[in-house]
């Protein structure tokens, strides 16, 4: 028995979920994933058993997977809830790219549920609705990415539409809409969605970096090609 083979052993203690394969063929085709596994095999070995279904086990793919695409780059190194860690709510990832540039990356799978069957406008407002989750996550004084997954490719209009939509509603100080959303007010919005730096999403098989312009930190150009590439690796 291998080295791997004890390591997979050691993560999954006897059970195969649906992503089981995909993970071994990382763990075994990529020293870099490996290494990422074995590093953190305590932590995803937690996460399996307090996945409560399918929909947790999805969940936890989507980030692993993420992982995989991540370090496809060799010039990103990955952290797996480095927030967490410190007692901290934080995004997923804390990244260096070119050991110079840290970034944070936080996952979000879309469930079947939220988006099937859905039209354009609903879409646009289950992003909206995830947008004011997740800026909360984004810490200052370091690049932050949303990174989304789905079963599907999202639209880039529907991204488009959810981020400018929000924007005009702070800007126009709709105060009600974003007290119900856990904001102070509107400006409490708009100082936490400085923190966005970017959305990274899938569309026509390549991915998308939308980048904020109202980032304090703005998304590194030769980053953002970086992880158009990503799609391909």
């Amino acid at each position: 028995m291998t080295d791997l083979d004890d390591l997979l052993r050691d993560i999954f203690s006897g059970s195969k979920p649906f992503f089981y394969p995909e993970f071994e063929r990382l763990v075994r085709g990529s020293r870099r994933y490996k290494a990422f596994a074995g590093s953190n095999r305590t932590k995803i070995r937690a996460k399996l058993k307090n996945a409560r279904d399918d929909s947790g086990m999805k969940d936890l793919w989507a980030e692993l997977d993420t992982a995989g695409l991540l370090l496809c780059e060799e010039r990103i190194t990955l952290e797996y809830e480095k927030y967490l860690a410190a007692k901290q709510r934080g995004p997923d990832f804390t990244a260096t790219f070119k050991t110079h540039t840290p970034f944070n990356v936080e996952v979000r799978r879309f469930r079947t549920t939220e988006l099937a069957d859905a039209d354009s406008e609903t879409r646009t407002g289950k992003l909206m609705a995830v947008l004011c989750d997740k800026v909360g996550q984004m810490p200052p004084s370091i690049i932050n990415l949303l990174w989304l997954t789905a079963d599907s490719e999202i639209p880039e209009a529907d991204v488009t539409h959810a981020v400018t939509t929000l924007r005009q509603l702070a800007e126009r100080k709709n105060e009600d809409f974003f007290t119900r959303r856990g904001f102070k007010n509107a400006a409490d919005f708009l100082r936490q969605y400085q923190h966005l730096s970017g959305i990274v999403f899938k569309q026509d098989g390549t991915f998308t970096v939308w980048q904020n312009p109202l980032a304090r930190h703005k998304v590194l150009p030769e980053l953002a090609n970086a992880i158009r590439r990503l799609a391909g690796g």
